[in-house]
């Protein structure tokens, strides 16, 4: 983490504001919903985010917990997607991708090769979703510019001060759903995730 607040729960910096955390252990869950036989899962990230090292670290503690084997494969640019795909293929039920830049950068170049191989892809946010990957539960990047919003008007009025403004994180989280993605690798959707859900057909 960069350190710009002493404590999220109370900054005690002149820095607060929202954050875009994912929900790795429920995007887990929703895994293990579409995938139930999965016992072990990749995950492709580049080894140069920061973010992404936090996110792959809690994937494989709630992995842990239910038993299952995190495959790790790593990337430094766009051009090592394909070669690091193909390295998870036939060892791992499903693929998990982390909110990683060079990743969004190049989902299609990832699903070409894990849907060739008829893996699903559970993906840390819904642009990746709507890119080709499978399903996320993920942040409302609107909902949360205006929770930013809000408290930035608290700070601007008097009511608040940064330094005792809590980090806010989005509490409730929408799953998306590429039903196309799913026909292609062969998948049936349970229908009650499709409840609620942003389907893409």
């Amino acid at each position: 983490t960069a350190k710009l607040v002493k404590d999220d729960a109370k900054p005690g910096t002149n820095v607060t504001g929202t954050t875009d955390m994912n929900p790795v252990a429920e995007q887990l869950d929703l895994l293990l919903k579409l995938v139930p036989n999965a016992k072990t899962i990749g995950t492709i990230y580049c080894s140069s985010e920061v973010n992404s090292q936090l996110q792959v670290e809690l994937l494989k503690k709630a992995a842990a917990a239910k038993g299952i084997t995190v495959k790790e494969a790593t990337v430094s640019t766009v051009n090592d997607i394909q070669q690091a795909a193909r390295s998870l293929a036939g060892d791992v039920q499903a693929v998990y991708v982390p909110t990683d830049n060079v990743l969004a950068s190049a989902i299609p170049t990832l699903i070409s090769v894990t849907e060739e191989a008829k893996l699903p892809v559970i993906c840390g946010e819904g642009a990746h979703v709507r890119a080709g990957g499978l399903a996320t539960l993920g942040v409302d990047y609107y909902k949360l510019g205006f929770q930013t919003g809000v408290m930035a008007a608290d700070i601007l009025s008097g009511k608040s001060k940064p330094a005792d403004m809590a980090i806010q994180a989005q509490k409730e989280f929408k799953p998306t759903i590429n039903l196309k993605e799913a026909a292609k690798i062969g998948l049936k959707v349970p229908e009650d995730l499709l409840k609620g859900a942003e389907v893409i057909k």
